[in-house]
């Protein structure tokens, strides 16, 4: 099936691994992942940030800033693992080859997605730093551009986050 999968994702592949540039990741939150969330976010929590990326041998994962914990999902797991925002030890978002690479240590633990987008890595590095969690953000210019001509027209990181915002607030 994986043999499949490159011919219909080719564009998408080729994209991620020439580019360095991953198309899905300022992309409006899947129904899957804002049902997901909802579940694990108590009454009156708000969102202040998310980003979308990889997780390293595990496929997709979204991680969502509220503000009273931080929420991590990979799409191959049924759990999300809910931390309070205060065990956060630090936050950083670096250029890699595939995107921003983004880390968050917690209590020591070290967790990281690849393939992040600038602006929504941006978002949350502002958004943790802003409660005072330590935060670091770099930022170099793309490998390349030629993704911006057939990659099609993303949503504005303001869209993404309202847009997730009234879709978690919604019962």
């Amino acid at each position: 099936m994986s043999f499949l999968n490159s011919f219909i994702h080719g564009g998408k592949l080729t994209e991620f691994l020439i580019e360095g540039h991953n198309p899905d990741a300022r992309l409006k939150l899947s129904s899957a992942d804002v049902d997901a969330l909802r579940q694990q976010m108590q009454p009156g929590e708000v969102l202040k940030a998310y980003i979308a990326g990889r997780v390293v041998m595990s496929g997709a994962g979204v991680w969502v800033l509220t503000d009273q914990h931080f929420l991590i999902r990979h799409a191959v797991q049924s759990a999300i693992t809910r931390v309070e925002v205060r065990q956060i030890d630090r936050f950083e978002a670096v250029r890699g080859r595939y995107g921003h690479t983004v880390r968050i240590t917690v209590q020591g633990r070290l967790q990281s997605l690849y393939g992040v987008d600038a602006q929504l890595a941006m978002a949350m590095h502002q958004a943790l730093q802003s409660i005072g969690i330590t935060s670091s953000f770099e930022d170099k210019p793309p490998r390349g551009t030629l993704w911006a001509a057939y990659s099609g027209p993303h949503p504005s990181v303001e869209d993404c986050l309202s847009d997730a915002r009234q879709r978690l607030m919604a019962a």
